[in-house]
């Protein structure tokens, strides 16, 4: 049997092509029990229980973690589609991070049950494996930024990444309508707020991004891409 192998020259091929993959999630059968919360809710805390994985079915949940000093570092913001929570069948663990609601959301509680319920399927087992590897591949991502990585380039890669949610213009950028502030941007990539406020000036100036004190944000992909390290 001829043995088939997929090779990429870039790595935006790569992305793409997992971007095809991680497509499938929007096949996940409604399992579990739906619940609203409103912006601010805390869904899960440090020391609660690990009992459920959590499916968001729309708004945004930030998750994080605290550092021996006190300091937050975001582990994940989550969207529409994408699973969060720690979650180990084999053992009852205390969770060490917090998830909170950063726009009034919809999320799916997937217990026990459910997620053997989910699995049992083709479909189901098909989804939960492209959600988990999803979410491995961000982490890995993150954490290579972070140990890697300078301040600058995280921001950029931040930026980029914020970017991709944005509306194309016709000179090339990309419109933001709502981004984090510059308090959240330093928790996700592990600084401090008045670091990514220098910085965002030294971007802006350069011409990668275009803001004001309040409104959109406008970012030039190709032209923040080319002001960052290669990473």
């Amino acid at each position: 049997m001829a043995r088939h192998e997929l090779v990429f020259t870039t790595h935006r091929q790569c992305t793409a092509f997992m971007d095809v993959i991680r497509a499938g999630r929007q096949h996940l059968p409604k399992f579990g029990r739906p619940e609203r919360l409103a912006a601010g809710a805390v869904v899960y805390d440090y020391g609660d229980i690990v009992d459920h994985l959590y499916l968001v079915n729309a708004g945004v949940v930030r998750t994080s973690v605290l550092s021996s000093e006190g300091k937050e570092l975001v582990t994940g913001v989550w969207g529409p589609g994408e699973l969060f929570g720690q979650f180990c069948l084999c053992q009852r663990r205390e969770r060490n991070e917090r998830a909170v609601v950063m726009e009034d959301a919809e999320i799916v509680r997937l217990g026990v049950e459910e997620i053997i319920q989910l699995v049992s399927g083709r479909d189901g087992a098909l989804a939960m494996l492209q959600l988990f590897c999803h979410r491995i591949s961000a982490l890995e991502e993150q954490v290579a930024e972070l140990a890697f990585a300078n301040v600058r380039t995280r921001l950029g890669l931040l930026l980029l990444r914020l970017a991709q949610q944005g509306v194309p213009q016709p000179d090339g950028s990309l419109l933001c309508e709502e981004y984090p502030t510059h308090e959240e941007m330093a928790r996700r990539i592990g600084t401090t707020r008045e670091q990514v406020t220098s910085l965002l000036a030294q971007f802006r100036k350069s011409g990668a991004i275009a803001y004001r004190r309040s409104g959109p944000m406008r970012v030039y992909p190709r032209r923040l891409e080319e002001q960052i390290e290669a990473f």
